[in-house]
């Protein structure tokens, strides 16, 4: 018997050992509280949407949940990846199907430059995730950067920072603010008159199919950065965004998307090595060929088993109902590799 499970950082860990393997333990340790829990209950309903569509098996292995996590994993990332686990610090057994922290403000700020841009004023949440985020941003903006400024995560009242950004007068705003906080921007920036006149970039979490409800038509015309949408035109993503749609009366977030990408990951190593997953080097060849149909279409690890992929640029607009969509507006870097891949040290 072998296990699986999902971590706090939305890891699915592939635990191998000795002996033959009857079933697959999937592990939920995943967070679904606190400020960024609505990213974890979303990837948790792509990763239980992609389990239905495989009978609840991996690679033709009945799949058992558990709270339990083993040694000697194989950890596949839903979420974002530490900048350190895509440098110096890659595992040979570390897998992220997701991004670094630099993918997405690293399309926003290429994005700015290319838009003419001038000066931006930057703006994040206080946590090394919004350091990550920010500092990406601003390293890939060529104008002007005044800032950055960071405010606690369970800050709601952003009075003070638009009052400064009022008086910076910048050409535009970025901000990484998550959960909550990144609602209560969104609403409070368009309230002070600044939603037409001052254009707001910003990354996939603060405006999405989760926060559209809190935020109404204040989250018109934000500009963001991602890695997927919706209007990606492959097979894989038609029916992923179908029948999540159907499931969830609702267009999927991109988390969703990602989580429903690492289980067909596990689901294509599981079955290449025909269920041997006691067998590590088999299992991580299988894991690097990535032989499975992503929702963004071609998949392919780079060195440091993070993807090389398209970043994309998103709009927030209202569709032909009338429903807020974050639309796809650009393709800003194409087959993208994060930098600190080459500090990786693994070769194969």
């Amino acid at each position: 018997m072998r296990r699986i499970a999902l971590a706090s950082t939305m890891l699915l860990a592939l635990c191998t050992g000795t002996q033959a393997a009857d079933q697959v333990k999937l592990g939920n340790l995943t967070q679904l509280s606190g400020p960024i829990s609505p990213a974890g209950t979303e990837t948790k309903r792509g990763i239980d949407l992609a389990l239905e569509e495989l009978g609840n098996k991996l690679g033709g292995l009945p799949v058992k949940y558990t709270s339990f996590v083993d040694a000697g994993i194989f950890a596949v990332g839903a979420l974002a990846g530490p900048l350190q686990f895509a440098g110096k610090e890659c595992h040979p057994n570390g897998f992220f199907v997701s991004f670094s922290n630099d993918d997405w403000p690293a399309a926003v700020g290429k994005y700015m430059t290319d838009k003419g841009v001038k000066s931006a004023f930057f703006l994040g949440a206080d946590y090394q995730a919004g350091y990550e985020h920010v500092g990406a941003a601003i390293r890939y903006f060529k104008g002007k950067a005044i800032g950055p400024v960071y405010t606690p995560l369970t800050q709601l009242d952003f009075a003070p920072e638009i009052a400064r950004i009022r008086a910076e007068k910048p050409d535009a705003v970025f901000a990484f603010l998550v959960g909550a906080g990144g609602v209560a921007f969104v609403k409070q920036y368009a309230q002070a008159g600044l939603q037409h006149q001052l254009p707001f970039y910003t990354e996939d979490p603060v405006a999405n199919p989760l926060t559209f409800p809190a935020q109404g038509d204040a989250a018109l015309g934000v500009i963001m950065g991602t890695n997927w949408t919706a209007d990606l035109d492959n097979a894989a993503n038609k029916k992923f965004v179908a029948s999540f749609t159907a499931k969830y009366n609702r267009l999927p977030a991109t988390f969703a998307a990602l989580g429903y990408d690492a289980i067909k990951l596990i689901d294509s190593a599981v079955a290449g090595v025909g269920g041997k997953i006691e067998n590590k080097d088999a299992v991580r060849a299988a894991l690097r060929k990535a032989n499975f149909q992503s929702v963004r279409g071609a998949f392919k690890f780079n060195n440091n088993h993070f993807p090389i992929q398209n970043l994309y640029i998103m709009e927030v607009k209202k569709d032909e109902n009338g429903n807020l969509k974050a639309a796809l507006k650009d393709t800003a870097i194409k087959d993208w590799q994060d930098p600190y891949h080459q500090e990786c040290p693994m070769k194969w």
